[in-house]
């Protein structure tokens, strides 16, 4: 990752940036949505593993995870619960923290993530 990471969006509208220039802010406004949820864990985690899926699905921002992110949450779950029992590999560590941006659990990561508000529903809408 090359540069300084991008200052969270709360910030920036807590500062003013956003009001003050709303255009330069237009690429955080519409990213992709999940479809489908990421679902219950896989059968093949053990109870500790188990335990951090649940914990990260409750944690994550809504409509971040979805189903295809089920191999890489499978992954992160793995050596979350490792952590916890075991010293990591600075490969695994690299690798946790890795996923930890990608799913936007980290505060510069949640500046990247835009997740569109639902519309009202209209009362002419079938």
């Amino acid at each position: 990752m090359a540069g300084r990471p991008r200052t969270p969006t709360n910030i920036l509208e807590l500062k003013g940036s956003i009001k003050k220039d709303p255009l330069r802010f237009k690429d955080r406004e519409n990213e992709p949505q999940n479809v489908n949820p990421v679902g219950d864990p896989p059968d093949n985690l053990n109870e500790a593993e188990q335990s951090a899926w649940h914990q990260f699905v409750r944690e994550s921002i809504d409509g971040v995870l979805g189903e295809a992110d089920r191999i890489a949450l499978e992954q992160a779950c793995k050596i979350y619960a490792k952590s916890k029992t075991a010293d990591l590999t600075g490969q695994e560590h690299t690798q946790f923290f890795r996923y930890l941006s990608q799913f936007g659990m980290l505060p510069a990561d949640r500046s990247k993530i835009s997740v569109p508000q639902k519309k009202p529903k209209n009362k002419f809408d079938d």
